[in-house]
């Protein structure tokens, strides 16, 4: 009886049933065995730890069945956010003809990259020192483009899942500009990384 009692009270529906039923506990229920001697309140001593022991072990196997029976989560997605840089160096004539997007994470590298970079001026500036061990070097370039109202600039870099996605803005402005040939170029300086790269190149239209 008080078995059932505790089954019953663990499930929802059968709520007011199990209420009805501990308000009138069997004398065999609670070990009232002299039937010449009426039923005082002590008889609830016993009856209540029944009752409550028996509820303890229903919530328990409840429980256990429920986290069995559990469909297993999808692990989380890979984190995604956003990463902060510092602009190295920006300008718009460079000794790259054709467009480019690098990672630079050697000094070697950075040092060829920059004599390309101003080839074209004499005397060339000194190469800026940067602590790889510390920070990595990302650049875009247009390549050429007919006159001087081109420009672009780096946007975000975002790490998404196992990589790092970097998103640059090809603009153009409008009214006067020069009619020479430019090199837009972006530099921008990152905490070092070893994940791979990937470039997202958008073009603004003028807002003229």
């Amino acid at each position: 009886m008080i078995r059932i009692l505790a089954i019953a009270l663990t499930l929802p529906l059968h709520l007011p049933l199990a209420l009805t039923l501990a308000t009138v506990p069997s004398q065999a229920d609670c070990g009232w065995v002299n039937p010449s001697i009426a039923p005082t309140a002590s008889i609830w001593g016993p009856c209540h730890r029944q009752l409550w022991q028996g509820l303890a072990e229903s919530a328990i196997s409840v429980y256990r069945q429920g986290t069995l029976s559990q469909t297993p989560q999808a692990s989380p997605s890979p984190a995604m956010g956003t990463l902060s840089f510092d602009t190295q160096e920006r300008g718009n004539y460079g000794g790259f003809r054709e467009s480019f997007e690098r990672l630079i994470t050697e000094e070697s590298e950075w040092q060829g990259f920059w004599q390309q970079l101003h080839g074209t001026i004499s005397p060339s500036p000194d190469v800026p020192e940067i602590d790889f061990e510390t920070y990595s070097i990302i650049a875009v370039g247009l390549g050429d483009r007919p006159d001087g109202s081109y420009g672009v600039q780096v946007d975000r870099v975002r790490q998404q899942g196992e990589e790092l996605v970097v998103h640059y803005l090809e603009t153009r402005g409008c009214g006067m500009a020069t009619m020479a040939i430019t090199q837009p170029y972006h530099i921008i300086r990152i905490e070092r990384t070893s994940r791979p790269v990937s470039f997202q190149h958008h073009q603004v239209p003028p807002d003229c």
